[in-house]
């Protein structure tokens, strides 16, 4: 009988979790604990990326020869380039058809037609790398397993014509 009764409540418990009454769901990661991805833009054009903005500085540009697979994420085209400032500072710009601009910055060092990005915010032994071979019409940049692991895709930018 009392095997019978702690059967029946606990029955009893687990299908009221699994009624219509309220439920608890774990709330999303803060901003501060993991990246949170920007919220859309207001009135975006579906599968259109905005221009990428004016360069401010002398500075070397490389686009992305091939589309992203994250497409769909970004509600159609993402575009990328990479600018090399001449006073050895980069940013890798990202233009999205649903998140507007947004950008990963640091500097770079180049010898010999390779190139080491240091990310802003990262140590030289912190968790982003990546590499380049740099050509007078391109920039084939490798990502560390981290950055892959984080969406960055390996790839090849072309250098834009100024």
């Amino acid at each position: 009988m009392v095997y019978l009764r702690l059967t029946l409540t606990t029955i009893a418990i687990l299908s009221a979790g699994c009624s219509g009454g309220p439920r608890h769901f774990p709330t999303a990661p803060t901003a501060s604990t993991s990246a949170v991805a920007p919220a859309p833009t207001p009135g975006f054009e579906p599968n259109v990326a905005p221009p990428f903005p004016s360069v401010s500085k002398p500075a070397r540009i490389y686009v992305a020869a091939n589309e992203s697979r994250h497409v769909g994420y970004h509600g159609g085209a993402l575009q990328s380039r990479y600018v090399l400032y001449d006073d050895r500072a980069f940013t890798l710009q990202y233009a999205s058809a649903r998140f507007g601009h947004f950008e990963y910055r640091g500097t770079y060092t180049e010898s010999s037609g390779e190139v080491v990005f240091q990310w802003e915010g990262s140590s030289t032994a912190g968790p982003w790398g990546a590499t380049g071979v740099l050509t007078e019409v391109s920039l084939t940049v490798s990502y560390n397993l981290i950055m892959q692991m984080t969406d960055f895709e390996d790839g090849v930018f072309l250098r834009a014509r100024d």
